[in-house]
Order: structure tokens, then sequence, then C-alpha cells
């Protein structure tokens, strides 16, 4: 497993730099993964103050990888790769953004990780993100330790929050590959969707819906659907079993919004890790937006995404398993 740690090596947030050694320590001791420290250094960027550069030194890209060593000394990370630092022209998040994601691809990476500052309202209008342009970029799955997360040091609980689509089961081959190399099990969340505004609202009778051609109540509506999704996830259970993974799975029917369902449900279930599903189509990032955003702002956990990119690629990145 090939891993990049993109790190923000010189902006003073050792508390948050800290998280991801953490999230790194752990994942090198579960996995014995290759991991690279990657920095993306703006080509008009001034590594040290002026009057601090040598009058010889005419390289800023061997200054930083000389300072990007000793940044990383502070973290006592032993095993990992020789640092690098890769210069880029763009003057936008999403330029470099897909710098590192063109990087990743080519160098074969697995997974890339970065961290997200968990900004939001007008600080994260003007500020922008890097995480979430990185999420609309890359061909690669991204993991994002926020600001808030707490849970670093383990990864025995994988909550993966879908809808059991077509695409879902490309990506639960994915969640099983991750919980047989961290030896963790995985909880299915899958909520269900409010019904359409009833036809009839009369006082003398109940709400009444149009689903799948028939006329019933919304009560009706709800176990009808918690049945089905049931059934469902019982066999998605039944497929992890059989690649030697303990999965359970839960189906909420509290209409919650997605976001603070799976916030919740971090720690209602103990869960250390969030595999989350981003959308594909036109739409992704108004839709990345509306709850995957959030999740990643807030979550007190890594939030492992597969991103769009990946998993819309043709070739076959996934163990050959056969779906239910």
């Amino acid at each position: 497993m090939r891993i990049i740690w993109a790190m923000d090596a010189f902006e003073d947030n050792k508390e948050l730099n800290q998280k991801m050694a953490d999230y790194i320590t752990h994942l090198h001791e579960t996995t014995q993964a290759e991991i690279e420290p990657l920095y993306l250094l703006r080509e008009n960027e001034i590594v040290l103050p002026t009057y601090e550069v040598p009058a010889w030194v005419t390289d800023h890209s061997k200054t930083a990888e000389s300072l990007f060593r000793e940044v990383l000394s502070d973290y006592n990370l032993p095993f990992l790769k020789e640092p690098k630092v890769i210069p880029h022209a763009s003057q936008s998040h999403a330029g470099a953004a897909e710098t590192l994601s063109n990087y990743a691809l080519k160098s074969h990476a697995d997974l890339i990780i970065v961290g997200s500052h968990g900004r939001q309202g007008f600080q994260r209008f003007i500020l922008g993100s890097f995480a979430e342009s990185l999420l609309l970029q890359s061909e690669v799955p991204v993991c994002v330790v926020g600001s808030h997360a707490l849970k670093t040091r383990s990864s025995r609980s994988i909550l993966f929050p879908t809808e059991f689509g077509e695409h879902s089961k490309d990506n639960f081959r994915h969640v099983l590959d991750l919980a047989r190399k961290f030896n963790a099990e995985v909880l299915l969340l899958h909520a269900i969707a409010r019904p359409i505004e009833s036809l009839f609202d009369l006082d003398t009778r109940p709400r009444v819906y149009n689903y799948d051609g028939k006329m019933m109540t919304l009560e009706q509506i709800v176990e009808s659907q918690i049945e089905a999704q049931s059934h469902r996830a019982q066999q998605w259970v039944d497929w992890a079993a059989k690649e030697g993974v303990i999965a359970h799975f839960h189906i909420d029917n509290t209409f919650k919004p997605i976001d603070e369902l799976i916030i919740d449900a971090v720690d209602t279930h103990q869960s250390d890790l969030i595999v989350m599903e981003a959308q594909s189509g036109p739409m992704s990032a108004a839709l990345l937006g509306s709850y995957t955003r959030n999740v990643v702002r807030k979550a007190t956990c890594p939030v492992y995404v597969l991103t769009r990119h990946f998993y819309d690629k043709q070739e076959d990145r996934f163990i050959d398993t056969p779906a239910p």
C-alpha cells in the first residue's frame, strides 16, 4: 500500500499535523504501508525571510526539502520515505490539487492523506479549502483528517454510509479490502428517504402517498422500505462474511439530514473511520457541498472519500469478488 501524506509543512498548525502523524503511524503499524511525505511549493513562495536566506541559495526546492525534513523530525516518524517537494505555479487551491492528483496517479499511490482546518462560513469562503478541492480533483481516494478529529490511533470500526446502488457495490469491495487490512468490522448505514408530498391532505383521513404506484400511508411506506433495505443490507453482511469481514447494518428512519446522521453515528457506534462515497455526474460539486463537505469538516475521526474520478475510471481497481 502506497500512501502520500500531503502536508502544509510551514503553516503553524502543529496540533493538526500531530493528528495526521498519529494516524499515519497507525496505518504504518497496521498495514506496513509505504508513506511518502509531500509538500507543494508555489514557485513564488518565499520559504524563509529574505534576511535568513544565504546569498548562494538559488534552488528554493532544495531549501524547502531541507526545511521539510526539519519539520518532520518533530514528529518522530522514522519509517517515512524520503520527503518530496513539488514546485507548482498555480495560485489557486484547485490548481495545487490538480498537481497533487496528477503526481499521485503517476506514482501509483493508493491513498492521499491530507489535513483540513474545518473552516466554515465567511472564513472558509475567503481562505478556501485545499482538501475540498482535492476531493473534486483526485483520481485516488483521499483520507481527510480534520481539526475535530479525536480518533486517530485506530481503524477497528469502519462506518460506511450507502445507498446500496451499483457504484456502492464496487465501493463496498474496496471497504472490505480496507477492513481486512485493518482487521476491522464494518457498519453499513442506510437512511430511509422522506416520501414525496401527500396527494391527499384532508383532516378526515391520514396523509396518503403515491409509492410504487400504490396509495399508502407514511407509516406503511416506511415499514416497506425498512423491510426491503434490511433484506438488502443482510445480503451485504453475508457477502462480507464470505470475505472474512464481520459486518453489521443500521437502517435509520428519523429523516435527519444525512451529514448529521453520519456524525452522530460515529459516536453512537464508536466508529474510528468513515468511508464516504462521493457523488458522480455534473452536480458532484453541489452534492459534495450538501453533506460530504460537512462530514469532512465536523467528523471526530478520519474520513476516507472514494472520489468520483476514482470509481468512474474503467479499469478494475478492485478484487475480483462477485457482488450479491
